[in-house]
């Protein structure tokens, strides 16, 4: 008995290591779903469910921060009690976030279908890959030649036959403009919250001025409108990316 006890006690550091700790985020209104949880520690993440609960592997003293587009960041520090019950975290909203917002029926956008349309421009970018291969050769440097990138984007959208827009649209030096000088449109959240990297920051403007939003999103009072529309273009955007580079 004595063997097995000391058996048990040796190894208690390796199986601390494989476990995995299971948690729920919410706030003071609901569940908080699609926060990201980082184990700082071991270099890993992972998001929590639309019902605010996530999975990820730690170890004792492991840090994890968890953090949203609306709330503030908070840091967790693992302890034995985390491995054995369910980790409950409450994260308190950023108030200052966002100034009150109008929403209105007429400058809404239409639901945009971003798997189905996604899919199609990645399909499309490798049958062009597949006929102009000189045009995807990497630079010297093994890096990706974003003029090319951002050529080929602009020409997939400048195909599609479309009706003349009856709107002013938005450009690439709105969107540069916008994210210089705008106190809550920056760059810390083009980084940490869209996930869009100081290299690719130039070519994602380009999608979203061949995008053709209304440029009446621009206003103040339609902020939110904006920000939905920009996490929905940097997740397709994230897509192609990730599609040509695998096609190279």
């Amino acid at each position: 008995m004595l063997k097995i006890t000391l058996l048990f006690f040796l190894l208690l550091p390796y199986i601390l290591l494989g476990q995995v700790v299971s948690g729920k985020i919410y706030d003071k209104d609901d569940t908080v779903k699609g926060a990201k949880i980082t184990n700082t520690t071991k270099q890993t993440s992972t998001y929590s469910t639309i019902k605010g609960d996530f999975y990820i592997k730690a170890s004792v003293n492991d840090t994890l921060i968890i953090s949203s587009l609306f709330h503030l960041k908070q840091a967790v520090i693992i302890n034995s009690n985390y491995t054995k019950t369910k980790v409950v975290i409450e994260l308190k909203k950023d108030i200052n976030t966002l100034d009150v917002v109008l929403l209105t029926n007429k400058t809404e956008p239409k639901p945009f279908k971003s798997k189905a349309y996604t899919q199609n421009l990645g399909l499309q970018i490798k049958n062009d890959i597949k006929n102009n291969p000189h045009l995807y050769k990497p630079m010297a440097s093994g890096n990706i030649d974003f003029v090319e990138l951002s050529k080929l984007i602009r020409k997939l959208f400048k195909s599609k036959k479309t009706k003349k827009p009856l709107i002013s649209a938005t450009t690439y030096e709105q969107f540069d403009s916008l994210f210089a000088n705008d106190k809550f449109f920056n760059n810390k959240l083009l980084e940490n919250n869209l996930n869009i990297s100081k290299k690719h920051k130039g070519l994602f403007f380009d999608y979203c001025d061949a995008k053709k939003l209304d440029s009446n999103l621009l206003k103040k009072e339609n902020n939110f409108i904006l920000l939905d529309s920009l996490v929905l273009f940097s997740q397709d955007f994230l897509k192609i990316i990730d599609n040509y580079n695998k096609s190279k």
